[in-house]
């Protein structure tokens, strides 16, 4: 079986024919380039002027040839072949037909990767190649393209042009945006020693595999938020770069305080562009771009002056895309090199016929019979002191330019020209030639239609509160007062807590509750500057762990008060003695403080700058190593420790909602009851700004601090402004009787109770059982514990009940506390004293 490869038919079409008659040998010289007129790409507008660009310049360098009779005895024969846009391996095949109607040189291509392609073919056979518009650094490779060589520096150039424009702007600091492969690795390389040189560095840098939709806004969305305001473009394919600045446009990027500056040759083929989207605004949304160019303009060199002259006399091509600016810009796109290449070819098949094995002749036959040896054609075969519109171009081994104009003239590096797009006219406005910056325009436009130049970095206006900020002195003021009257009442309750109200309240729970009231406040205060990751730690403890105080101790007094109303002999009971209770708060303690603790060790918390709007930014606390569990501010740690914290709220509510028909006998039950529901409340409003992400961050800082301001500061007065009304009244009145808790209390002497050891935890009880229930409206009427005895005492309960004793009938009647229901009416015969080792409360059995 045989298999046929079908491959495209060589396109070619002559383009210059030698004259006729003519009895010269011919030399051959493939022109390749895409054809213009099928060109399908709309973002090859610079491959579109360069082609035409360079083919007039070639038709202008075979006119200079033959009037300067270089080849005496050759004719120059020049057959167009078109190369595949975007298809490197059609055009490798393209090159490889274009070999086989032997050609002895070629010049092209337009495209880096086409001239890649093709250079690759054309060294394989031996066949010199040169290019007039491949400026990727990359493409000079002695092994690989060993008869390659071209009149255009590499585009790297323009990295050196674009250090000195830093230097002259006076910017410190700038972005990167380039293309992964080594055009864009190169200009990065030179970007960073330029840096050390001039004293700027980079401040972000981005590198694009596939400059994809998702890619690009990736990584503006990062560069925004990086606060980096100059940007510089650096692909080696322009539709990437325009992709780009339309991405930047589309998110709001092409304004006021932004610098974009393309790295090479960019007006025609980007504003031809935008012309064609949709938006009529497209062209001035990009005024203030920058781009820099290179220009030939070597007005004093000879070559390039008569060059010059010539070029402004011929007709403007029917596919250059800006007839209007063809003075000005038309040699931009490589025509002298073109022109330089045509005169290089011929000058070298001259040379090599002059120095041939076997003289001229035999070059002319072995030329004519295409056997001709090019061997020793390579790029520095070329080397024979060329002066032309390009410069004095000498050639390394590889084929790169070694020097590029002539140094008589100082031209040892490229001329750029620095441009800014102004209503879609590229306007110039610096000039730069080697290291030195010469200004040609004193206005210069930058984006947003502004004059005003940019800072480098985004002017960072942080809204986290200072001691300055509106809100910064509310917190500080409101903290300072908290602060100061929880230590008031602390002293207050140590110095009179043998007072009866005070007893009855716990002080030790009234120190845990002041102690987490201050600890809140304390967290408040370090949100009042810029954080450290000391302060972002202590932030998180300091909240929990107060919350935790204030509410463990409502839960812990509330409990001992619901008990007690359940059954008053509880009271005799260990596990409502204040040292249990403590326990259990340090068992609340132990759940907040645990998963804190194990989080922050396993990983470090970082301080980092986020950018919330244009010039908005804030300081935020995060776990960056934190893979799993970190969702930005808020972590798997604080997530376990707020849904502890809530359980705590819940059950403080609950025991709140159970003690509230004590009210009457103990007031405090009030306010923790206030207290309780409040404290819910101001979590429900806390919590959805936790958990609100860092975009949000204005909106998450203010129900933070409204919610722990308003908690700590109802609860601080709520249950402590009684009390310090009453320790005033105390210090002022001496011994007159108060109610503020509404205690039936015959005199003062019952409002200061001493005892061997004051604060004994059983006077604490007994004075808050008495209270509640030992009280009498007549003598034989009372609220009691009663238990109806079994035959084990173990099944007996006791429950408290309404009594109403009547000796003179011997009888009493019972009935429910809460519901008034009334039991049958119960006769007795005696009543016999029960003895007991403690003798606090006197037990009768009737």
């Amino acid at each position: 079986n045989v298999s046929t490869i079908i491959q495209p038919t060589v396109k070619s079409t002559p383009f210059l024919t030698p004259r006729a008659p003519t009895n010269k040998t011919i030399y051959n010289i493939g022109l390749l380039f895409p054809n213009v007129s099928t060109l399908t790409n709309k973002n090859d507008m610079y491959i579109r002027n360069a082609v035409v660009t360079s083919e007039l310049a070639i038709r202008m360098a075979v006119e200079s040839v033959r009037d300067k009779n270089i080849l005496p005895d050759i004719e120059l024969n020049i057959t167009r072949y078109y190369s595949y846009e975007d298809e490197s391996s059609l055009s490798a095949i393209e090159t490889f037909k274009m070999v086989e109607s032997n050609v002895d040189a070629v010049i092209g291509d337009a495209d880096t990767d086409l001239t890649r392609a093709s250079a690759s073919i054309t060294s394989l056979f031996s066949i010199p190649q040169c290019s007039a518009a491949s400026g990727t650094f990359s493409l000079p490779d002695r092994d690989a393209y060993p008869f390659f060589f071209r009149t255009v520096g590499s585009i790297t150039t323009h990295a050196y042009a674009l250090g000195a424009w830093m230097k002259n702007m006076g910017w410190q600091t700038f972005s990167l945006l380039y293309s992964a492969d080594a055009l864009g690795d190169r200009v990065a390389d030179i970007l960073s020693d330029q840096g050390e040189q001039y004293g700027f560095y980079y401040a972000q840098s981005y590198r694009f595999s596939h400059a994809t939709d998702e890619s690009i806004e990736q990584a503006l969305t990062e560069l925004n938020r990086s606060g980096s305001r100059i940007i510089i473009l650096a692909f080696s394919r322009p539709y990437q770069q325009v992709n780009v600045l339309r991405k930047a446009r589309e998110m709001g990027f092409m304004s006021k305080g932004w610098v974009w500056m393309v790295a090479d040759d960019l007006a025609d083929n980007f504003l031809q562009n935008i012309k064609d989207d949709d938006d009529g605004d497209a062209v001035t949304a990009y005024n203030g771009l920058m781009y820099i160019s290179t220009l030939w303009n070597l007005t004093g060199l000879p070559a390039f002056d008569e060059f010059q002259a010539k070029w402004r006399q011929q007709p403007v091509p029917s596919d250059y895309s800006d007839p209007s600016n063809w003075t000005t810009t038309s040699l931009n796109y490589g025509a002298a090199q073109a022109y330089s290449c045509l005169e290089l070819l011929t000058l070298g098949i001259n040379k090599a016929l002059d120095q041939y094995s076997g003289g001229r002749e035999k070059g002319l036959q072995d030329l004519a019979s295409d056997t001709f040896n090019t061997s020793s054609m390579t790029p520095m075969f070329y080397n024979f002191n060329y002066s032309g519109p390009a410069g004095n171009l000498t050639f390394t081994d590889t084929g790169d330019l070694q020097k590029g104009y002539v140094t008589q003239y100082q031209f040892d590096m490229p001329y750029f020209q620095v441009f800014y797009l102004q209503n879609g006219i590229a306007v110039p406005y610096a000039n730069i030639k080697i290291d030195s910056y010469e200004s040609i325009n004193d206005r210069i436009i930058y984006p947003g239609n502004t004059q005003e130049k940019p800072s480098d970095i985004a002017i960072h206006q942080y809204i986290n509160p200072t001691p300055t900020s509106p809100l910064g002195i509310a917190i500080l003021i409101v903290c300072s007062v908290g602060l100061f009257f929880c230590l008031l009442m602390a002293i207050l309750i140590f110095l009179h807590r043998h007072l009866k109200p005070i007893m009855i309240s716990s002080p030790v729970f009234c120190y845990l509750q002041l102690l987490g009231i201050s600890m809140c406040y304390i967290t408040l205060i370090l949100l009042v500057r810029q954080p450290t990751p000391a302060t972002c730690v202590s932030r998180q403890f300091l909240f929990c762990m107060g919350f935790a105080f204030v509410v463990g101790s409502i839960i812990a007094k509330n409990y001992r008060i619901y008990k007690i109303y359940q059954n008053v002999f509880t009271i005799r009971t260990s596990r409502l003695k204040s040292t249990y209770l403590l326990r259990l708060v340090g068992i609340f303690q132990i759940f907040v403080v645990v998963p804190l603790a194990v989080w922050n060790i396993v990983y470090r918390v970082e301080v980092v700058s986020y950018q919330l709007f244009q010039t908005d930014f804030c300081w935020v606390c995060e776990y960056p190593t934190a893979e799993n569990g970190q969702w930005g501010r808020f972590n798997l740690a604080q997530m376990f420790v707020l849904i502890w914290l809530f359980l705590l709220i819940l059950t403080a509510c609950f025991l709140a909602f159970k003690t509230r028909d004590v009210s009457s006998k103990w007031s405090e039950t009030t306010q923790i009851a206030y207290v309780s529901y409040n404290l819910i409340v101001s979590a429900s409003v806390m919590v959805p700004g936790l958990l609100l992400g860092n975009d949000y961050y204005d909106i998450s800082l203010y129900l933070y601090v409204s919610s722990l301001m308003f908690g700590s500061t109802f609860t601080l007065i709520t249950i402590f402004i009684p009390k310090f009304v009453i320790i005033s009244r105390h210090i002022l009145q001496n011994s007159k009787k108060i109610n503020i808790y509404r205690m039936n209390s015959d005199s003062q002497n019952q409002m200061s109770v001493h005892s061997t050891n004051s604060m004994d935890q059983n006077i604490q009880l007994n004075l808050v059982a008495k209270n509640m229930y030992d009280f009498t409206v007549q003598a034989h009427e009372g609220i009691l514990p009663v238990k109806k005895m079994a035959k084990f005492d173990f099944l007996s309960i006791w429950t408290l009940k309404h009594v109403v004793l009547v000796p003179f009938k011997k009888y009493f009647i019972l009935s429910e506390v809460s519901t008034q229901l009334c039991h049958p009416t119960l006769f007795y015969l005696f009543c016999v004293e029960i003895r007991r080792e403690c003798h606090c409360l006197p037990l009768c059995q009737l």
